[in-house]
């Protein structure tokens, strides 16, 4: 038979646990979507911070072509566009907002590919320019 004080201290052991496992959770939700990133290679992409990112099996050049043939089909006029080594920008304006593309080479032939519209983001509009690179890689 299990006393009171014994019963007590299950119970506690219990919600501890509970209280841990749910911290644990909490903290590796973030990890989901770095899944989700790894996995964008496929053509998916994540919004997170204000920014879709996106991480693709093509070279930084043709990734910088898709991102400008995007803002082109997309009206979005281009304002300056940049390339070094092993990163490439391209800024423009979208309804008063401006677009930042940002690329950078994170592997043989592997380019993560950022945008963002606006200084804290606009997500529809973000996706809707990250799918419109996919769809040209």
């Amino acid at each position: 038979m299990t006393t009171p004080k014994e019963y007590r201290m299950k119970t506690i052991t219990r919600a501890a646990t509970t209280i841990l496992l749910c911290a644990m959770l909490l903290c590796s939700a973030g990890c989901g979507a770095l899944i989700i990133g790894g996995a964008a290679a496929a053509g998916t992409y994540v919004y997170l911070d204000g920014q879709a990112k996106g991480t693709y099996d093509a070279t930084l050049q043709k990734s910088l072509d898709a991102g400008l043939a995007a803002c082109k089909s997309l009206g979005i006029p281009v304002t300056s566009q940049s390339m070094d080594g092993a990163s490439a920008k391209i800024v423009g304006k979208l309804s008063g907002d401006t677009v930042y593309i940002t690329m950078h080479l994170v592997g043989d032939n592997l380019t993560e590919i950022s945008v963002r519209v606006g200084l804290f983001g606009n997500e529809s509009a973000s996706r809707r320019i990250h799918a419109a690179i996919a769809d040209r890689l």
